[in-house]
C-alpha cells in the first residue's frame, strides 16, 4: 500500500528521452543493424549522438551491453511503450529484429503525430480558456462587485435568470476548483482499487469504460496480431506459444493469455475459436485468423491486420480531435455570453429606472 503511494506522489523531474528521439534511435537502429553493426555498437554509436536527460541511464546501458544485454531491455530503460519492448522482445527470439523495428516505427510515429496534433488542436482553445478564467477572476473581485452595489443603492430589481447567471459566474471559478479535486479524489480511489484487481477484473472493469475500452482493445488487438505473425513465421506451434507467454512473469496479461490460450487447446479449439472467447480483442481478429487458417499464410494475414489496426487506432484518435475544438469553443462561448448578460442585462434595467 505504501508502495503504491509513493508511486502516485512521486514526481517525474524528465523523461529519458523525448518521443522525437525515440523514433529517431529506432530508424537509426535499423540501418545500423542493416549495414552490419552489432547491437552493441549500434547502440554506442547512437548514444554518442542522443540526448539522454539522465545520464546515469546512459552508464547503466552502457554496462548492460557489455554484459549481453538485448535490444528489448535496452528500449525499456529508455522508456518506450510496453507493446514496442514486447513486440521487440519477440522478435529478438527468432533473429527478426531488423525486420520488425519498422513495424515498431511505424506505431510510434503515428502515436508520436496523434499526440502532435492532439496538442496542436488543443493550445489555442486551452489559451483562451485560461484568459478567460483569469480575467472572469479580475471581473469577480473589481467590476461586479461595483455594478452590485450600484443597483442596490438605486432599487434595481434582479430577475431570477440574472441572479442565478450572477451567482453561476461569480462561483464559476471556486466549482471549478472543486470539480478538479473531486475528480482527482474518485482517480485515486479508483486507481488504489484497480491495483488490487486480478487481471480479469482488470481486463473486466477497462472494458466497461465508454471510449477507453475501445482503445484498449484495439492496442491489445494490433499487439498480438505483430507478435502471432512473428510467431507463425518462424513456425510456433500454440504450445510453444503458450511457453513464450507464460514465461512472462512480469507480466501478468501475457500470463492469462497464456492460461486461456493452454486452456482452449486442451479442450480441441482452433486459435480463432479461443481468442473468440477473450474479452480483449477485436470482434474482427478472430475473423482474419480464421482465413489465415485456411488460406496457409497466417503470418502475412497478422501482418496485414495489426497494419490495419494501425490505421483504425489514428483514425480513432483523429475524430476525437475533431470533436475536442469545436466543443472547447462552443464552451468558451457560452461563458463569455453569459458573462455579458451578468454584466449588460442589469444596465438596461439600470437605464430604464433612469427613464
Amino acid at each position: 500500500m505504501k508502495k503504491q503511494w509513493i508511486n502516485i506522489f512521486r514526481v517525474k523531474k524528465h523523461t529519458i528521452i523525448s518521443d522525437k528521439h525515440k523514433l529517431t534511435l529506432l530508424a537509426k537502429l535499423k540501418d545500423l543493424l542493416e549495414h552490419g553493426y552489432t547491437l552493441s555498437e549500434s547502440f554506442d554509436f547512437l548514444l554518442q549522438r542522443t540526448h539522454l536527460n539522465d545520464s546515469d541511464i546512459k552508464i547503466q546501458i552502457k554496462n548492460d551491453l557489455k554484459n549481453g544485454a538485448n535490444c528489448a531491455h535496452i528500449l525499456k530503460l529508455l522508456k518506450y511503450p510496453k507493446a514496442i519492448v514486447t513486440l521487440i522482445y519477440f522478435a529478438e527470439l527468432f533473429s527478426d529484429l531488423s525486420i520488425t523495428l519498422p513495424h515498431a516505427h511505424e506505431y510510434l510515429l503515428k502515436n508520436y503525430n496523434a499526440k502532435r496534433q492532439f496538442l496542436k488542436t488543443i493550445q489555442y482553445p486551452a489559451l483562451l480558456l485560461i484568459i478567460f478564467m483569469s480575467m472572469l477572476v479580475t471581473i469577480n473581485h473589481t467590476i461586479i462587485p461595483e455594478f452590485q452595489s450600484l443597483y442596490q443603492n438605486l432599487d434595481v430589481n434582479v430577475s431570477p435568470i440574472q441572479f442565478y447567471l450572477s451567482s453561476f459566474i461569480m462561483k464559476l471559478p471556486q466549482m471549478l476548483i472543486y470539480l478538479l479535486i473531486c475528480i482527482f479524489i474518485i482517480f485515486l480511489i479508483i486507481f488504489l482499487s484497480y491495483k488490487r484487481l486480478s487481471i480479469e477484473n482488470k481486463l473486466n472493469f477497462i472494458l466497461h469504460i465508454p471510449l477507453m475500452s475501445k482503445f484498449y482493445r484495439l492496442y491489445k488487438t494490433f499487439q498480438i496480431s505483430s507478435e502471432l505473425s512473428l510467431f507463425y513465421k518462424n513456425g510456433i506451434n500454440l504450445q510453444q506459444i503458450v511457453e513464450i507467454y507464460g514465461g512472462q512473469s512480469d507480466d501478468e496479461y501475457l500470463s492469462y493469455l497464456a492460461n486461456k490460450i493452454a486452456l482452449g487447446s486442451t479442450n480441441g479449439l482452433k486459435l480463432s475459436e479461443i481468442l473468440k472467447m477473450v474479452p480483449c480483442f477485436d470482434k474482427s481478429l478472430s475473423v482474419f485468423i480464421e482465413e489465415g487458417e485456411k488460406k496457409g499464410r497466417l503470418e502475412v494475414e497478422m501482418k496485414l491486420y495489426s497494419e490495419l489496426i494501425i490505421e483504425q487506432i489514428e483514425q480513432l484518435l483523429q475524430l476525437i480531435i475533431r470533436f475536442i475544438q469545436p466543443f472547447v469553443f462552443f464552451l468558451i462561448a457560452i461563458l463569455i455570453v453569459s458573462l455579458y448578460l451578468v454584466i449588460m442585462l442589469p444596465m438596461f434595467d439600470l437605464m430604464q429606472t433612469i427613464k
